[in-house]
C-alpha cells in the first residue's frame, strides 16, 4: 500500500462507474440456501408499531419502548445498545446481549474496520506494469509485458486505459511478446468455505488481478491481462504475442515499474463495501489483509487479522470469511457493539467507518426503510440477511450523543416480520434525549 494523488479524480470516477456496473449477484445479501431474495436487504413495509413520534424520550422511557419490542421479535433475537462517551456513556438496552449469533453481512463490519486500521483510510491498492526483455529501435519492446495485480477489487476500464497510456508514454510502441496477468499476490481460491473455495452465484471469483469485479469470469487474472492488451492497442501500441498467465520472474520483482495504478482511497472501497453490501469487495480486502512481500493474501489468513484485530479492540468474533457468506460467522450483539465503539473512538476511523454506513430513508441498503421516522437521515446501520437471519447494527445521532446499537435476529420465519420490529427500535433510539 503506498499514498499517491496524481491519478485520484480518474480513480474516483472508474470505481463509481464500476460499482454501477457489478451484477446483481455480487451485492445481495444471499439465502444460506442457494435461492435468491429480491434484493439486498428489500424492505417490507407496515409493522408492529405505527407510532413515528419525534418527540425526544428519555432513556427509562427507551428502555421500556425496546422491552415491548424486543418481546415482539422473532426468532432468537439479541439487542444491545449503548451510549457513546461522556460522563452519561455506558449501556442504555440489554437483552441476550451476550449470545453469539450468526453476523451474515454484519461481519463486513468486522472486515472493513480492520482494513481501514490495518491499511489505512488513505491507502491506495497498486496494480503496476513491467517488462521482460530489451526496448530497441522505434520503441519495439523484444520481450514481455506483464501486468501486476495488487489485489485492488475496483480495476478496471479506467486503470486500463491509463495504464496503457503509461506504455505508450514511456516510449514502447511495439510488443513482440505476450501480455502476462501476474495474479500471485494471492491465493488461487476463487471462492468462501461455504462454496468449498469454489464459485459462488453471490459472489465473483476472486484473484489478485481482476477487471470489472471479475465478471464471473473462471480466469479473472487472463481476463485483465486480455482487457490490457486491448487497452494498449487502442493507445497505439501494437502487441503481437498472446495472453498468459503466470508469476512474474523472480529477478523482474525488484525491477522498477513502467507504469504504475492506484485504486482510489481505502476509505472510498470501504464505503462501496458497506453501503452497497458488496461481497466481492469484503472478500478481496479481506485477502489484501494478509499480503506481505513474500507472503500470499488467502482467506484463512485475512480471518486471522480480523480475528486479532477484534480482540485487541475489546471485542470478539468468530470469522470464516469476510462478508459474512459463510453461516460460521459469529458475533454477539455486545462484541459487535464494542467493535463500534472502539471505532468511534479512534481519530483515524471514525469518520471513514461512519460514511460508509447507509442512512436510514436515504442510500444504500437502508434507501427505503424507516422513511419518514426519526431514524431517517439521523442513524446508519449495516444490514445483514441469510436464510432465517435479519440482522441490523450501527449508529444514531440523537440529542443524548451518539449511540451504538446491533440489533442481531437468527431463527428468523419471516424477514419483513425482523425488519419491522428492527426499524422500530432504530426509531426509538433516534429519539433519546
Amino acid at each position: 500500500m503506498q499514498s499517491r494523488t496524481q491519478h485520484t479524480t480518474l480513480l474516483c470516477a472508474a470505481v463509481a462507474l464500476l460499482i454501477l456496473a457489478l451484477p446483481a449477484a455480487a451485492t445481495a445479501e444471499p439465502a444460506a440456501t442457494g435461492q435468491a431474495l429480491p434484493g439486498p436487504d428489500v424492505a417490507f413495509r407496515g409493522g408492529p408499531v405505527a407510532e413515528h413520534s419525534s418527540r425526544a424520550i428519555s432513556r427509562g422511557k427507551l428502555k421500556r419502548k425496546l422491552n415491548q419490542l424486543a418481546r415482539r421479535a422473532p426468532g432468537s433475537s439479541g439487542f444491545y445498545v449503548t451510549r457513546i462517551g461522556g460522563k452519561a456513556g455506558g449501556p442504555v438496552f440489554d437483552r441476550n446481549a451476550g449470545h453469539t449469533r450468526k453476523l451474515a453481512s454484519n461481519e463486513k463490519l468486522f472486515t472493513t474496520i480492520t482494513a481501514l486500521h490495518r491499511l489505512g483510510p488513505k491507502g491506495r491498492i497498486e496494480t503496476r506494469v513491467k517488462i521482460r526483455g530489451r526496448v530497441a529501435a522505434k520503441g519495439k519492446l523484444k520481450g514481455d509485458i506483464y501486468l501486476i495485480g495488487g489485489g485492488d477489487p475496483s480495476f478496471g476500464g479506467g486503470g486500463v486505459a491509463d495504464l496503457a497510456e503509461q506504455v505508450r508514454k514511456a516510449g514502447i510502441r511495439r510488443v513482440s511478446g505476450r501480455v502476462i496477468g501476474d495474479d500471485s499476490v494471492f491465493d488461487r481460491r476463487r471462492g468462501v468455505p461455504d462454496s468449498n473455495w469454489g464459485p459462488s452465484p453471490y459472489i465473483a471469483p476472486l484473484s489478485g488481478l481482476v477487471y470489472n469485479g471479475s465478471t464471473y469470469d473462471g480466469d479473472p487474472a487472463k481476463e485483465a491481462a486480455r482487457a490490457f492488451r486491448s487497452g494498449l492497442r487502442d493507445a497505439g501500441v501494437r502487441v503481437g504475442g498472446k495472453v498468459k498467465v503466470d508469476r512474474i520472474p523472480a529477478k523482474l520483482r525488484k525491477a522498477d515499474a513502467i507504469a504504475e495504478y492506484e485504486s482510489p482511497k481505502l476509505a472510498t472501497l470501504v464505503r462501496a463495501t458497506n453501503k452497497d453490501s458488496i461481497n466481492f469487495y469484503a472478500e478481496m480486502l479481506l485477502k489484501r489483509l494478509w499480503a506481505t512481500p513474500g507472503r500470499k493474501g488467502t482467506t484463512n489468513g485475512g480471518v486471522k487479522a480480523v480475528e486479532r484485530f477484534a480482540r485487541s479492540a475489546g471485542s470478539k468474533v468468530k470469522a470464516r470469511d469476510g462478508s459474512g457468506l459463510t453461516s460460521g460467522n459469529k458475533a454477539s450483539p455486545r462484541n459487535v457493539v464494542r467493535l463500534l465503539v472502539a471505532a468511534q473512538r479512534d481519530d483515524e476511523l471514525a469518520k471513514p467507518l461512519f460514511k460508509s454506513l447507509s442512512i436510514a430513508g436515504k442510500d444504500g441498503t437502508l434507501a427505503n426503510r424507516m422513511e419518514g421516522s426519526p431514524a431517517a437521515g439521523r442513524c446508519r446501520g449495516k444490514t445483514g440477511t441469510l436464510t432465517g437471519v435479519s440482522n441490523l447494527s450501527g449508529y444514531c445521532r440523537t440529542k443524548d450523543g451518539l449511540v451504538a446499537f446491533s440489533l442481531l435476529m437468527n431463527g428468523v420465519p419471516s424477514t419483513s416480520a425482523a425488519h419491522d420490529v428492527q426499524d422500530a427500535m432504530v426509531a426509538q433510539i433516534a429519539r433519546l434525549r
